[in-house]
């Protein structure tokens, strides 16, 4: 890559330890995750120099670093995805750099990167190149969940493996078209920590949301509502539903994410009412290598 610039794979924590914190606290240099503690930087470049299927890669430019990039792929699904994306100077031509090189590790792949709305050059930089936004989402979280009024709607339901193939299209006519990871295919393989609810009219369905839950927390990764039904507060039945199932199931959770579309204005404002609250913003694009 020539004598002057120079792209390496960490091998030792304190390398790039420093760098990671102090843009990580940055809102111009931030990525999405934002990491918020010196700890949880750590954990995540700790784990990516031990990890087989995570990569964490140092731009430097005259010994200087410059930029620093974790990654996770998936073989099967040719996905890969970044959990840090830190770039101090020379924007466009460091992340030239870090993305070739993924490029050639992980050839013929879709690379996602994610950013918060404030890091307007790493926004400036995808814009310029013609990467496709895919999401342009509000990170709204729900801290320590507490019982809903068990108010069950009685044209919600739930669907369960046993059911899922009724719901298969409904969700696919959405999560297709926004090119989620979560189509129908791959939510009926984790079926088992998914909770999916459904608004139903006449025996149609005509909306949905759906949540994973891992350890002490839980993320909501979408609401589908058809165009017709919308504005006639669904969407607040629906996020009620799956909080009430989840504290029934599991009590009271840590910490619920959601990530709602920035111009779903009646999602969010549904979210807010259950007790949602705006924590960051985040941009994601695709990248085909």
């Amino acid at each position: 890559m020539g004598t002057l610039t120079m792209i390496k794979v960490v091998k030792e924590l304190d390398e790039v330890l420093d760098f990671a914190w102090e843009l990580s606290q940055n809102d111009l240099y931030a990525s999405y995750h934002r990491l918020r503690s010196l700890e949880k930087v750590k954990e995540y470049i700790e784990r990516a120099i031990n990890s087989n299927i995570e990569r964490i890669i140092a731009s430097y430019r005259k010994d200087k670093l410059c930029g620093l990039c974790i990654y996770f792929w998936n073989l099967e699904e040719k996905y890969a995805q970044t959990t840090m994306f830190l770039i101090k100077e020379d924007y466009d031509e460091v992340a030239d750099e870090l993305i070739a090189y993924i490029g050639n590790h992980l050839p013929g792949y879709e690379l996602f990167i994610g950013l918060p709305f404030s890091n307007v050059s790493g926004n400036q930089y995808f814009k310029k190149k013609n990467y496709k936004c895919i999401d342009s989402q509000i990170d709204t979280r729900l801290y320590n969940l507490q019982p809903h009024i068990n108010l069950k709607h009685h044209m919600v339901e739930e669907i369960t493996k046993d059911n899922f193939k009724e719901y298969e299209t409904f969700h696919d006519k959405y999560a297709i078209p926004l090119e989620m990871y979560y189509d129908s295919k791959n939510l009926k393989k984790e079926i088992d920590v998914f909770r999916i609810f459904v608004y139903k009219e006449n025996g149609v369905i005509h909306a949905s949301i759906f949540a994973k839950k891992t350890k002490d927390m839980a993320e909501i990764f979408g609401l589908f509502i058809d165009e017709e039904y919308k504005g006639k507060h669904i969407e607040n039945i629906l996020i009620d539903e799956i909080l009430i199932g989840l504290y029934k199931e599991f009590g009271t959770i840590k910490e619920v994410l959601y990530f709602i579309d920035e111009d779903s204005r009646d999602e969010l404002n549904a979210a807010l009412a259950a007790g949602f609250e705006i924590k960051d913003t985040y941009r994601c694009y695709k990248c085909v290598l």
